[in-house]
């Protein structure tokens, strides 16, 4: 009985979260949205309800979650990365067309004056509108101005809300949402052609109109003022001195983002640039911390040396720290000025603002976020490593370097070279290790986006969020894009090399 209670709550929950969220989406008109979820809830549904498929319930939720938090996110990373998605081109045609059209609106010279009722019907704004020439009554909506055939008129003679509609209270007019409903209501006018009737008070109107109408017939955006067609390149109108208009629309560009990388200067100088730093950044991080983690635990490994359990322990307290706190401490510690390191050596090393300080600066931070993880790692394999082995070879007269070299290197390296491989993927990667301590920079002369210190995923960000131009979403995932295929093939060239070790286990 509890089970069932249970089962209809959730159910309940998740329906009632489905029509919410598909309402949304259906005024937002996301059709292919709108169907996954169609789709999810009703397999939900079935799943928890039908005795047939009472094994899938463990199954089902897990799958919906890769495919929103995985699958979903690969997907719109592929398809935008052959778009000009950004942010002067995100809307839809139709909405950037609107959106211009509204750019260029002014009040018509000598517009009449409208006497106004602001109504609505609980969602839907629009406006009761008395023409000052023929004193007709007519229903303003977004869509359309149209005659009233019969209205009816309170005490004063000012003409009252059709049936279905109601107008509102001096209360209600007073509130910011019904504010911004009025003033950015346009309702359009047969006559003349192309006007608007906006709102100027709450018992007013006149007529605008817009420069540059939209003729769907021919689908062309002409300018009224001197007969210009807009021609259309690449989701945007272009003006007759040659700039794009905004808003443009999203449109699939092929593989121009990718030509972008390789042959647009401003984009590729920097791309090699931060390309080359960012394998050797992740390359001298996995060798640091590599070195350095199996230096300790190979001393700590030692029986003679004594409070072996309180220094371990004391070694992976900045592992035990969260890493952006981490960061931003040393962030401070390393500050050219007022940090602590320069004070207390009483030295001047521009630690951060020097490119070549900083990129020292972001390896010996990230050495000491990093070695605890590789001494661990090392320790735990160095004692997986039978002791007999290393008996046998001094009994043979190796010597302790020897059997370090010769025996337990090999043996080590077989464990812990796919840590190593993950750990250069995850530094290739590292956004925070570069961003929360240099924020990219310093500054260089090629690239006013790309700094001394930015890794490929830290300028990939700049690209989309920080360039200064609007976010270029496009070009960022299909830079992301190469930064997968990049990792894929160091790791799987990594794992083939390390097939050669297999036999030593």
């Amino acid at each position: 009985m509890v089970g069932i209670v249970f089962r209809i709550l959730f159910l309940g929950l998740v329906d009632s979260l489905a029509f919410w969220a598909g309402s949304h989406l259906l005024v937002s008109r996301n059709w292919l949205g709108l169907v996954w979820l169609l789709v999810a809830t009703i397999a939900i549904n079935y799943v928890y309800i039908s005795k047939r498929a009472r094994a899938s319930k463990w199954l089902l939720p897990g799958t919906i979650l890769l495919i929103v938090f995985q699958i979903y996110p690969i997907l719109f990373t592929a398809t935008a990365a052959f778009s000009n998605y950004s942010t002067a081109h995100f809307v839809s045609r139709s909405e950037a067309i609107d959106n211009l059209v509204q750019q260029n609106i002014q009040q018509v010279p000598d517009s009449p004056q409208y006497s106004i009722v602001p109504i609505h019907n609980g969602v839907t704004v629009a406006l009761v509108v008395t023409d000052p020439t023929t004193n007709k009554v007519y229903l303003g909506t977004k869509e359309a101005l149209k005659e009233i055939a019969s209205p009816k008129f309170d005490a004063n003679g000012i003409p009252q809300a059709p049936v279905g509609w109601r107008a509102y209270s001096e209360a209600e007019l007073n509130t910011d949402t019904v504010l911004n409903n009025l003033s950015t209501l346009l309702v359009p006018m047969t006559k003349p052609e192309g006007a608007y009737l906006m709102v100027s008070d709450f018992t007013t109107a006149f007529q605008f109109a817009s420069d540059v109408i939209y003729d769907a017939k021919k689908d062309q955006l002409i300018r009224q003022s001197d007969g210009y067609v807009f021609p259309e390149r690449e989701g945007a109108f272009i003006d007759s001195d040659g700039t794009s208009l905004d808003p443009g629309w999203r449109v699939n560009v092929g593989f121009k983002n990718f030509k972008s990388v390789l042959t647009d200067p401003v984009v590729r100088g920097p791309f090699v640039r931060v390309l080359i730093w960012t394998f050797v950044y992740a390359g001298l991080t996995v060798l640091t911390t590599f070195v350095f983690g199996l230096t300790l635990a190979l001393l700590l490994n030692h029986p003679g040396v004594k409070g072996r359990k309180l220094l371990r322990s004391t070694l992976i307290i900045p592992y035990a720290m969260p890493g952006f706190l981490s960061l931003l401490i040393w962030a401070g510690f390393l500050n050219d000025d007022f940090g602590v390191i320069n004070n207390l050596f009483n030295s001047h090393i521009p630690w951060l603002t020097d490119p070549f300080w900083a990129k020292v600066s972001t390896v010996l931070v990230n050495l000491w976020l990093g070695f605890p993880y590789m001494f661990l790692i090392c320790t735990g394999a160095i004692q997986s490593i039978p002791a007999e082995l290393a008996e046998a070879a001094e009994v043979d007269g190796a010597k302790p370097r020897q059997i370090l070299t010769k025996i337990k290197m090999p043996l080590l390296l077989v464990t812990v070279s796919p840590l190593l491989i993950g750990s250069f993927a995850y530094n290739f990667n590292n956004f925070g290790g570069i961003y929360l301590l240099t924020g990219g920079g310093p500054p260089v002369a090629d690239s006013q986006i790309a700094g001394a210190t930015d890794i490929l995923i830290s300028y990939t960000y700049k690209l989309a969020i920080e360039a200064g131009h609007g976010n270029d979403y496009g070009l960022a995932c299909a830079i992301s894009i190469l930064i997968f295929f990049i990792v894929a093939g160091v790791s799987t060239l990594s794992f083939t090399r390390t097939r050669a070790l297999e036999n030593l286990s």
